[in-house]
């Protein structure tokens, strides 16, 4: 789990600052989020495994789920090189520093889609591949899912990696987003594609997750908290409408 559930993070006591409560929110849904979206892809690539049945909105289910995780890790980073004057160039987000490429390309979809992908027709929404091993990691399924456009079928190829890399605590392995970086200035911008390892991104998540509940612990070793602040709430009214003969009738008691 990304942010476990005893976490300093989502139990933030009630002395400290406001501004310090609406950071551990933050990075706590970024988080969370990050968490609900691996999961359902987990799930998603699975069963699209064992169905040979594609249909249409199953390449939007997947996607959805990819691109919730890329958003999001981006999110997460932000807020940690802003809150504790980080460069961004740090080790551990060597992933989420290529899912930033990816989803600052992506927000200009519209530019790229004016530029035409001089030369090669990219897949609009990325590409995705994973593997699911069966009988012991003996045997495997690898699977490849293409968005959008793709004219240049004679070009598609995959690649598999060694079998020592396998995640063994993983439903589905080699989770592989291939999406399109835009580089150059403006009147002048070229392609490329870049890919990223979903399991990877989620693995730097929780080594900072982890950090940053080692600091907290000590924090409370030298500080006396009473209680821990909650943040999440819901409301609900119950109404009925009423027509206009009962509120003129209402209106004369």
């Amino acid at each position: 789990m990304i942010l476990p559930i005893n976490s300093y993070l989502r139990h933030p006591p009630v002395e400290i600052s406001p501004n310090q409560i609406l950071l551990f929110n933050a990075i706590r849904y970024s988080a969370d989020i990050c968490e609900i979206s691996f999961s359902r892809l987990l799930q998603t690539l699975s069963q699209l495994t064992e169905n040979n049945d594609i249909k249409n909105f199953d390449f939007p289910v997947a996607f959805l789920d990819i691109w919730s995780v890329i958003n999001n890790s981006v999110i997460f980073k932000k807020i940690l090189c802003r809150e504790f004057k980080l460069t961004g160039n740090e080790k551990h987000f060597e992933e989420i520093n290529k899912a930033v490429k990816l989803r600052d390309s992506n927000q200009h979809i519209d530019e790229r889609l004016l530029d035409g992908f001089p030369g090669t027709d990219y897949p609009i929404y990325g590409s995705l591949s994973w593997i699911k091993y069966y009988n012991s990691y003996t045997n495997f399924i690898r699977t490849t899912l293409f968005s959008g456009s793709f004219t240049q079928k004679e070009n598609i190829n995959t690649t598999l990696s060694n079998k020592e890399d396998i995640e063994y605590d993983l439903i589905i392995q080699k989770i592989q987003f291939t999406g399109i970086i835009r580089e150059g200035k403006k009147g002048n911008y070229s392609y490329r594609e870049e890919s990223i390892l979903i399991s990877k991104i989620i693995t730097e998540m929780i080594w900072w997750i982890s950090e940053l509940d080692k600091n907290l612990e000590e924090m409370n070793k030298t500080a006396t908290f009473t209680s821990s602040h909650r943040s999440d709430f819901f409301m609900q009214i119950k109404g009925r409408i009423i027509d206009q003969d009962e509120l003129i009738n209402y209106n004369h008691e």
